[in-house]
């Protein structure tokens, strides 16, 4: 069915004039896909971390926005049970008595014994969720190529979803420019995402490896949405992107996400 379109207005490229338009069919498709990318691309990337996590021997739990992980037996230790009980019984640690304060540092040191914090592990599992993220975005961008090279004569439902899976990417830019707003905004001064944590663990600056990846991802999304997706699309796909995109991330960590969770 030929999809409805209104436009909106006249643009000059300086060889003629082209009429952006949102074709409304479409356009609905696009928030749709939008919508279910931002949730599927936050829990993969999760995923992603849980994958290494289990793989170096680790118990791990995922959350609609975060995953956690312990070692084997973690959970069940009575000496983690009566810890966190306190926490449980009292609230926030300035609320306990100078008795319960001793208590607790005294179970947290036995815990910290028991299970101590490998560093190394921990660097591999927090580059499994921005890895896990850019392989998606590389197998979106092999199916494209592929389809290109072999002279695809129409965009047909395996472009659309090779075009969502490269740009699963752009969380990469998103989390740099949110990270960025609240550092001018609110002074923010320490940051404890994926790529920032990645940056202090190599010993760099802690925005090196989030503005690195950030520019990868702006230059891939740049590419795909102005080089890839079919033109008579392409306004409707931006402005469906933004409308999927902020609607998704709003109702799953707001609504859908704590609910499933």
């Amino acid at each position: 069915m030929k999809a409805h379109t209104k436009s909106l207005f006249l643009y000059n490229d300086y060889k003629n004039m082209i009429r952006l338009q949102i074709h409304w069919t479409y356009f609905w498709w696009f928030v749709l896909g939008f919508f279910i990318a931002t949730i599927v691309g936050t829990q993969t990337h999760e995923l992603g971390h849980i994958a290494v996590a289990e793989s170096l021997g680790y118990e791990t739990k995922l959350n609609y926005g975060s995953m956690s992980y312990n070692h084997q037996g973690f959970s069940r230790d009575e000496d983690v049970i009566a810890w966190r009980k306190l926490f449980e019984k009292h609230g926030d640690y300035d609320n306990f008595t100078d008795t319960q304060k001793r208590v607790s540092n005294l179970l947290f040191d036995k815990i910290k014994k028991k299970y101590p914090t490998n560093t190394t592990y921990s660097f591999y599992i927090t580059l499994g969720g921005p890895a896990q993220t850019i392989l998606t975005c590389f197998i979106g961008l092999f199916i494209l190529a592929y389809r290109t090279n072999n002279r695809q004569e129409y965009f047909k439902l395996l472009d659309w979803f090779a075009v969502f899976l490269s740009l699963f990417i752009l969380r990469e830019v998103f989390n740099t420019v949110m990270a960025g707003a609240s550092y001018v905004i609110q002074g923010t001064s320490y940051f404890s995402g994926d790529e920032f944590r990645i940056s202090r663990y190599l010993g760099l600056n802690s925005w090196t490896i989030p503005i690195l990846t950030a520019i990868l991802g702006a230059i891939i999304a740049s590419f795909v949405i102005f080089m890839i997706v079919p033109k008579k699309y392409r306004f409707s796909f931006i402005f469906a992107g933004f409308v999927g995109s902020i609607s998704g991330y709003i109702l799953w960590f707001d609504f859908f996400g704590p609910w499933l969770f």
